[in-house]
C-alpha cells in the first residue's frame, strides 16, 4: 500500500522541469508590487536630467587634439555638432579670455590654415553668451573647464532661455564620438594633395598661448638705462655740491692755514 501511495503522490519529471523554466524567466523581485515593472518584466526608463556640474559637461568638451583626429575621418561635423569647447574669444595681441560654447555645426572659410599638420579650410559655428560666432579650430583650448567657466556658462544658460545639455544627450554623444573615432582616417598626404586652398601663414605668439595657456602676469621689457647728466647751468648756491656729484672723488681744494691767534 505504501508504494502504491508513493507513486501517486510522485510528480511526472516534465511538469517539474516547465515550472523551473517559469521560476527563472520571472523577475527576482516578483514579490514587490510596488514596482511598476514587475508586471510587464521592464526596468524603468533612467530620467533625462539637466547638466548641474563641470564634471558631467567635460564629458561633452572636445579638445584641440581631439577635434584634430575627428577632421580627417568621415561624419565630421555629426561627430563635433552638439558638444562644447573651451575658446578664446580675444583678439589677437590681447591675453586670452576662455569661454564655454556649444558647437553649432561647421563652415568653410576661403583661406587654409593648419590645424597640427592637417590643412583645412573649415570652421566651427559656435555659440557663446548671446552670440554666434564662427571660430577656427586654432581657438580652441586642449585644457580643460574651470568652475569660474562653467558658472558663467550656466548663468547665461538662465538669462537666454538656453536648455542644458541632459543625461541622454550624454550617453548619445559617447556613442557617436567613439564610432566616430573607430572610423579610417584619411592620410595626411592625400590630404595634402587634394587640397586646394592657399594657406595663411600662422601667426607668430607665444609657446604658452598655442597651446591655450595663459601668463600669470603681462609681459613687459626692461626699461633702457638713462645715464644721469648734470645741468649745464646749475641753480645759484648749489656749484660746490654739483662739483662734488660730478667728481666725487676729486681732492678738495687746498685752504690757506690760519695762524694761530
Amino acid at each position: 500500500m505504501s508504494d502504491q501511495r508513493s507513486r501517486r503522490v510522485r510528480r511526472p519529471a516534465a511538469e517539474i522541469v516547465r515550472e523551473l523554466r517559469n521560476l527563472r524567466a520571472k523577475p527576482l523581485r516578483i514579490d514587490d508590487e510596488n514596482e511598476t515593472w514587475v508586471n510587464g518584466y521592464e526596468k524603468p526608463a533612467t530620467p533625462d536630467l539637466p547638466v548641474t556640474s563641470r564634471d558631467q559637461l567635460e564629458l561633452l568638451r572636445l579638445s584641440r587634439h581631439r577635434i584634430g583626429m575627428l577632421l580627417v575621418r568621415p561624419a565630421f561635423e555629426q561627430a563635433v555638432t552638439g558638444c562644447f569647447v573651451r575658446v578664446n574669444v580675444s583678439g589677437q595681441g590681447e591675453l586670452p579670455d576662455h569661454r564655454i560654447a556649444e558647437v553649432l555645426g561647421i563652415c568653410e572659410l576661403d583661406f587654409g590654415y593648419k590645424v597640427e599638420q592637417i590643412p583645412t579650410n573649415v570652421a566651427l559655428r559656435l555659440r557663446y553668451e548671446d552670440l554666434e560666432m564662427q571660430h577656427e579650430i586654432n581657438d580652441v583650448s586642449n585644457l580643460a573647464f574651470t568652475q569660474e567657466e562653467f558658472e558663467l556658462w550656466r548663468d547665461n544658460c538662465v538669462n537666454q532661455a538656453i536648455s542644458p545639455p541632459t543625461t541622454h544627450t550624454l550617453t548619445r554623444k559617447k556613442v557617436e564620438l567613439y564610432n566616430a573615432l573607430q572610423l579610417e582616417a584619411k592620410p595626411l598626404s592625400l590630404i595634402q594633395r587634394a587640397f586646394s586652398f592657399a594657406l595663411r601663414p600662422p601667426e607668430k605668439i607665444g609657446i604658452m598661448e598655442r597651446h591655450g595657456a595663459a601668463y600669470p602676469w603681462p609681459l613687459s621689457h626692461p626699461l633702457p638705462f638713462v645715464s644721469q647728466q648734470a645741468p649745464e647751468n646749475p641753480p645759484r648756491g648749489k656749484t660746490d655740491t654739483v662739483a662734488e656729484e660730478e667728481d666725487p672723488g676729486a681732492a678738495a681744494p687746498l685752504l690757506p692755514k690760519s695762524e694761530p691767534n
